[in-house]
Order: structure tokens, then C-alpha cells, then sequence
């Protein structure tokens, strides 16, 4: 597959999902910042409390005359409605010409709990209709959407370099961390037979934010405090003990994500990592 550069300054469709955590906000304010007029974003989010926020923060950044539709969605507690959001904004602006359609997930609210586990069978179940099963969903809602057929699409799932991995006490969050990068690498290798209907031309990014500065130190069961830098270190290389790595500003994460967007350049389907050799 060829690298691929975007200039985000497009008539876009965006969709953004998890605006609860600094990071989430801060895409939501640089990617709107970078779009073409014409363009309409979704902002998705369980807590209604935080998309008022981010609603009046974005009005006031963007120009008045940049003609960018803000759309503030409001997800229930297990996410099964965001298919239904975004379907009922695709019919609202059925008449735009979109030049492109991003969709971002991003992991909210989930990058700040504390490693325990669900107890209860049902408890499980319904963490994964949220981690897994709702963002897939609604994913497969915007590959095939009529109101989207023949427009460029670009995918991103913003993962975790160390929630991927076997970690002690925070099983579930990693099976569904790992599921949900290996249905995006599925999708990414199923992209010349997706880009041949009618769905348009199809790319994939996998994107790991790195350490950021709003993660907190966690507990395991027994109470014991875990840092988040030293299970990354270990996890990456447990027996030569690297240097810890440096946590990371929300903000410098999402420049850095536009930068590999607009200026580096990337492999659709591969993964990318903040700590990755690129030079912001």
C-alpha cells in the first residue's frame, strides 16, 4: 500500500467519538480548527455535562463565517444509539457534497479508570457492548452509508501501546482494546475490495496517543499504587528496565497525529505510535 497524505482543509463529514478526556477535546477543537466549509461534525459522548462544554468552546473558536455545523450527540450508557445520531445528522445534511468523512474513535472516559475488573458476568457483558461492540457498530454504520457512498473515508482508532498488551488486573480492557485494533486491521486489509463498490476509497489508521499527562496512578485490588509509566516500560522491554518514557500533553498528542495526517504521511492499516521516530 502506498503512504497517503490528507489535506484536512476539505468538506468533511466528521465524526468524533469520546470527548470526555482532555484528549477528546482537544481533536474535536484542532480537527474542526482544520476543516473546509461545507463541512458538519459529530460530536459524540455519554456525559451531557461535557458536550455543553466542549459545544460552547468550539462555537467560540470557530469563525462565524467558516460555515462548519457543530452536532453535539448525546450517547446512552451501553452507545447503542450512536448509529442512530449519526444516521439521523447523515439525513439532516443529505443535500451536502462531502469531499471526505473521518471517523475518530477515541477511548473517552476509559483512559482514566482504575484497573478493576467487572465482577459479575453482566457487568463484563455490558463493558464490552461499550468498548467493542458500539464503536464497531457504528463504524460499519458510516462504511456503508448511503449518504456517504463514493466519498473518501478515513478511519481512526486511537488505541493504547500498553492497553493492548496482558496487563495484571485489567484483562477486560485489554481483550477489547485488542479486538477492537484487530477488526480495524481486518477492515484495513479488506480495503481494495471495500474502495471497489460504491463506498469509496477507504483508509485506515491505528493511533496510539502515548502516556498521556491525564492518566492517572492507579490501584490494583489490593490497593497497591501502580504507575502507569513503569507498566509501559516493563511491558515494552520487562527485562532490560529502558528509561521511562515521558508523558505527553493532549495537545501535542492530536498535533502530532495532524502532523502524520498532512505531513509525514502514512501506510493506510498500519500502526503509529506517539513514541514512533517521527519528528513533529
Amino acid at each position: 500500500m502506498a503512504s497517503k497524505r490528507m489535506d484536512l482543509n476539505r468538506s468533511t463529514f466528521l465524526v468524533l467519538s469520546g470527548c470526555s478526556n482532555p484528549l477528546g477535546q482537544s481533536l474535536a477543537t484542532e480537527l474542526c480548527n482544520r476543516l473546509g466549509q461545507g463541512s458538519v461534525a459529530l460530536i459524540l459522548d455519554e456525559s451531557h455535562q461535557e458536550l455543553q462544554k466542549l459545544e460552547k468552546e468550539l462555537k467560540a473558536q470557530l469563525d462565524t463565517k467558516s460555515e462548519i455545523h457543530l452536532e453535539m450527540g448525546q450517547l446512552n450508557v451501553n452507545h447503542s444509539n450512536g448509529v442512530q445520531l449519526m444516521e439521523n445528522v447523515l439525513k439532516k445534511f443529505q443535500n451536502m457534497q462531502f469531499q471526505r468523512s473521518i471517523i475518530v474513535h477515541n477511548e473517552g472516559e476509559a483512559s482514566t479508570h482504575c484497573l478493576l475488573e467487572p465482577q459479575v458476568p453482566k457487568d463484563w457483558t455490558k463493558y464490552v457492548q461499550k468498548q467493542l461492540y458500539a464503536p464497531v457498530a457504528l463504524n460499519q454504520h458510516w462504511l456503508n452509508s448511503k449518504h456517504l457512498q463514493n466519498v473518501e473515508k478515513l478511519a481512526i482508532n486511537v488505541t493504547s501501546s500498553l492497553q493492548v498488551r496482558p496487563m495484571v488486573y485489567n484483562g477486560l480492557l485489554c481483550s477489547c482494546k485488542r479486538a477492537r485494533d484487530m477488526y480495524f486491521r481486518a477492515m484495513a486489509s479488506e480495503e481494495e475490495a471495500v474502495t471497489s463498490n460504491t463506498a469509496g476509497p477507504l483508509h485506515v489508521l491505528t493511533y496510539g496517543p502515548g502516556l498521556l499527562t491525564t492518566h492517572q496512578t492507579q490501584c490494583d485490588l489490593n490497593g497497591n499504587v501502580i504507575e502507569p509509566e513503569e507498566l509501559l516500560a516493563y511491558s515494552l522491554c520487562p527485562n532490560s528496565y529502558p528509561e521511562l518514557p515521558r508523558r505527553v500533553q493532549p495537545l501535542q498528542s492530536t498535533l502530532k497525529l495532524i502532523n502524520i495526517l498532512e505531513e509525514i504521511s502514512f501506510v493506510s492499516g498500519h500502526d503509529v505510535d506517539y513514541y514512533d521516530t517521527f519528528v513533529l
